[in-house]
C-alpha cells in the first residue's frame, strides 16, 4: 500500500489556493500590469510552504506544530489583502452599480447609507463599531482553546473548514470585483465622520491601513462569523453561548458600518453555511484520494 504523504489535507488547501492564483494571474496577465511580480510570488510562495511543510512534518516538536498551525491564519491575511491588487485581473471595473442597483430594486433605497442615519446615537455608533471590531477575535476565540486543549482532530477540521469557506471568498472576489457602499458612495458615506468613542477611533486606523476596496459581496465577515460560530456549537458550546450575541450585531454592523450592502449579509451567511456543512466531506475525500496524513499526530 502506498505510504501517506507528508501533507496534510489543510497543506494541500494552500497549495492549491497559492497555485490557483499564480494560474490566472498568468492567463490573465495581460490584465495586470504588474503580472510578473505576482506570478514569481506566487512560484516563491508555493515553493516555500511545500518546503516548509515538507520539512518540518516529521517534527514532534510542540513549537513547530504550533507555527504549522499559526501558518494558516496569517496567510489568510496574506491572501485577502492580495485581493485588492488584484481585483481587476478577470473584470476590468468594480461591479458596485450592479450590487446597488440590486438593492434600490429590492429596498427602494440604499440601506447602507440610511442605517446611520436614521440611527446616529454615538452609544449605538460604538456598539456596532465594537461589534465590527470583534471580527478579528474570531480566529482565535476557537483556535486557542482547541489547540491548547489539544483537541487535535477537532481544531484540524476546524481551522480547515475556515480555510476552504475563506479562500473560495477571496477566489470570488478577484472574479467578481466590489468595493463595497463606503467606496462606492464615498461622497455620502459616513466613513470616518460616524460618532462614537473608542472603538469607531480603532477601526477608523484599521480601516484606514488594513481595509481593501474588494470584497463586498458576499460578506466574508459573515461567512466567516457564522463557520466559527457553528463550529463553536459543535466543538465548544460555552463559546458559542458566548460568541452569539457579537456575531448576530457583527452581521448587522457591516451594513451599519457601510462596509457592505445588505444583501451581502444573506450571501455570506449562506457561504459559511455551505461550507460548515461540506468542509469535513471534502477533508476526508482529500486525505483518502491523495493519501494525506490527517493531522500532525500520524
Amino acid at each position: 500500500m502506498k505510504s501517506k504523504t507528508f501533507l496534510r489535507a489543510i497543506d494541500v488547501l494552500n497549495l492549491s489556493y497559492v497555485a490557483i492564483i499564480g494560474i490566472l494571474v498568468f492567463i490573465f496577465r495581460k490584465h495586470q500590469s504588474n503580472w510578473r511580480f505576482f506570478f514569481v510570488l506566487h512560484i516563491a510562495l508555493f515553493t516555500g510552504l511545500y518546503a516548509f511543510y515538507r520539512h518540518t512534518a516529521s517534527s514532534r516538536s510542540r513549537f513547530i506544530r504550533f507555527l504549522r498551525d499559526l501558518a494558516t491564519p496569517l496567510l489568510l491575511i496574506f491572501y485577502y489583502e492580495e485581493t485588492e491588487s488584484l481585483n481587476h485581473l478577470i473584470t476590468h471595473h468594480y461591479l458596485d452599480p450592479f450590487f446597488a442597483h440590486v438593492e434600490e430594486v429590492i429596498f427602494r433605497c440604499q440601506p447602507a447609507l440610511l442605517f446611520a442615519q436614521v440611527i446616529p446615537s454615538p452609544i449605538f455608533s460604538e456598539y456596532m463599531h465594537l461589534s465590527y471590531f470583534f471580527y478579528y477575535l474570531l480566529i482565535p476565540i476557537l483556535w486557542v482553546p482547541l489547540w491548547f486543549g489539544r483537541r487535535h482532530k477537532e481544531f484540524d477540521i476546524f481551522i480547515f473548514t475556515v480555510l476552504l469557506n475563506m479562500t473560495f471568498c477571496y477566489a470570488f472576489f478577484i472574479c467578481v470585483p466590489c468595493a463595497g457602499p463606503w467606496h462606492y458612495f464615498a461622497e455620502q458615506s459616513f466613513r470616518g465622520h460616524f460618532p462614537g468613542y473608542l472603538f469607531v477611533s480603532i477601526m477608523d486606523i484599521i480601516l484606514k491601513y488594513g481595509e481593501i476596496a474588494n470584497g463586498a459581496f458576499p460578506s466574508s465577515h459573515v461567512a466567516m462569523a457564522t463557520v466559527i460560530l457553528l463550529c463553536a456549537w459543535r466543538y465548544k458550546r460555552i463559546i458559542f453561548w458566548i460568541t452569539l450575541p457579537m456575531v448576530l450585531s457583527l452581521y448587522v454592523s457591516t451594513v451599519y458600518t457601510q462596509a457592505h450592502y445588505l444583501i451581502d449579509i444573506p450571501a455570506g451567511f449562506i457561504v459559511g453555511v455551505f461550507f460548515f456543512l461540506i468542509s469535513e466531506r471534502v477533508k476526508v475525500w482529500l486525505e483518502k484520494t491523495f493519501r494525506l496524513r490527517k493531522s500532525d499526530d500520524d
